[in-house]
């Protein structure tokens, strides 16, 4: 029953069916797992988009039957995206983004901290460090060695502020190691000592249900991207406290966000619409709410729990890899979603992932996924070789830089992936030296390109055929 159920669900998602070209000359269907980056797009949501195109307008900008329409939609996709995350109308607002990334910049200028200051982690995606970090406010709470917040730190700082912090924003799953964080604990000790808690959902709302007020402590802020969450068409959600966004000059000003406008005066109008400037992406908005309309349709606990014995499978099969360090704690000792970074011994994180596309059709990331500060941690790099890493990177030199290898999943991903990338690994464990005369690295970005073949030249190729429909 459980086959027949995820073969079902398996039809929901576009482009399962795709052959992609292996370095052979072969032909074979994509086998993704790079979701923590990038989720493919359900069926609905295509549907729906397809379903409205006809119909498109501008929202808030004509009085057409179309254009009326237009806002129509604009307005239930955002009264979608409150209930899913249960989020009451009358206390909280749900801004329209680009992505998190977007979401969590605004916050860090939107919000009126002053002097206060905000505490985040040294686990963070970029996206929730450096806009804190540039404000020059920020603190950070260490990691434990496994690479775990270590939450004594945190009561320690936000003790030692006596008050000063005002925001907390964590996480909420790490997008190197999956590790979720223990919201409601870190929510409880925030509002103890006078601050509020943000939340960066963009690896957390796809694989797992969150609800603002789930606890005894409300989340305040929480952001996501839907090209995370099988919605990729460009849009993202902030949702906070209306309070917070009812008075104050917003971060982006014009067309849109003002209700009065004269040689000496500037009257902005109420939020959301203040916070959302020019033209939205009304398809963006489309798109997201209905992949989430479509996760709370198809029974998302049985979809989270799926993805558990999913991820729990893929990391013991691959402790049975010679030479294979994984990095963050087992999933059966500290609750992780399903994403798992690892390295091979001896062999380079970026010709890991060559092999694994070139002649696998194994899609996967290497690097350190936009997370530096926590890649370096996990690897247990010392200061000196931060720096010379740091040195690299400023000379243009990326082919030397530290990294790891990702796999990450969605809900549709199965076990006979999970097998073909093991064994696949195994494969280039044992046949190591071969497999490492089969390509070239190129120094400026340290990709590594099959020596037999031309791959740049087709994938402009395969390129130049989407414009010319």
């Amino acid at each position: 029953m459980e086959k027949k159920w995820h073969d079902q669900i398996r039809t929901e998602i576009l482009g399962l069916d795709t052959k992609i070209p292996l370095s052979d000359g072969t032909k074979q269907p994509y086998v993704n797992l790079d979701n923590a980056a990038t989720t493919p797009p359900l069926f609905a949501v295509v549907q729906a988009v397809q379903a409205f195109l006809p119909w498109y307008s501008s929202v808030h900008r004509g009085f057409g039957y179309k254009s009326q329409l237009a806002t129509e939609v604009y307005a239930e996709a955002r009264r979608i995206a409150l209930d899913f995350f249960g989020a009451p109308a009358d206390q909280y607002i749900a801004l329209f983004v680009k992505n998190a990334s977007e979401g969590l910049n605004k916050l860090s200028k939107r919000l009126p901290l002053d002097k206060a200051e905000v505490l985040t982690t040294w686990m963070e995606h970029h996206s929730n460090d450096l806009p804190w970090r540039l404000r020059k406010q920020a603190q950070f709470i260490e990691l434990t060695k496994d690479g775990c917040l270590d939450l004594a730190d945190l009561e320690r700082k936000l003790k030692m502020a006596r008050r000063a912090i005002k925001l907390v924003t964590v996480c909420g799953a790490s997008n190197v190691t999956g590790i979720i964080n223990p919201i409601q604990t870190i929510a409880e000790l925030a509002q103890h000592y006078g601050a509020q808690l943000v939340v960066d959902a963009a690896q957390l709302a796809p694989h797992y249900p969150i609800k603002m007020q789930a606890g005894p402590v409300p989340i305040a802020f929480l952001t996501l991207s839907g090209h995370k969450i099988y919605a990729p068409f460009g849009s993202g959600v902030l949702i906070g406290p209306r309070a917070a966004f009812q008075d104050g000059t917003p971060d982006q000003v014009g067309g849109g966000t003002v209700i009065a406008v004269s040689r000496g005066e500037i009257v902005f109008a109420p939020p959301p619409d203040r916070e959302e400037v020019g033209t939205p992406n009304l398809i963006g908005v489309l798109a997201l709410a209905v992949g989430l309309r479509w996760l709370a349709r198809n029974n998302f606990p049985r979809l989270v729990a799926y993805e558990t014995k999913l991820t729990k499978y893929a990391y013991n099969r691959l402790k049975t890899v010679p030479g294979l360090t994984l990095y963050g704690p087992p999933p059966e000792r500290y609750p992780r979603v399903g994403v798992i970074s690892f390295n091979l011994e001896g062999i380079p994180h970026g010709l890991v992932a060559a092999y694994l596309s070139f002649e696998a059709g194994i899609g996967v990331r290497h690097g350190c996924f936009c997370a530096r500060p926590y890649v370096h941690h996990l690897l247990g790099l010392s200061e000196a070789e931060i720096i010379s890493a740091e040195k690299l990177a400023k000379m243009g030199k990326k082919c030397l830089l530290p990294g790891m290898v990702r796999i990450s999943f969605g809900f549709y991903n199965t076990k006979t992936e999970i097998d073909q990338l093991v064994d696949a690994l195994k494969t280039l464990r044992t046949e190591e030296e071969k497999i490492k005369n089969r390509y070239r690295i190129d120094p400026a970005t340290g990709e590594y390109l099959p020596i037999v073949g031309n791959f740049k030249a087709a994938l402009l190729r395969h390129t130049k055929t989407f414009f010319n429909l």
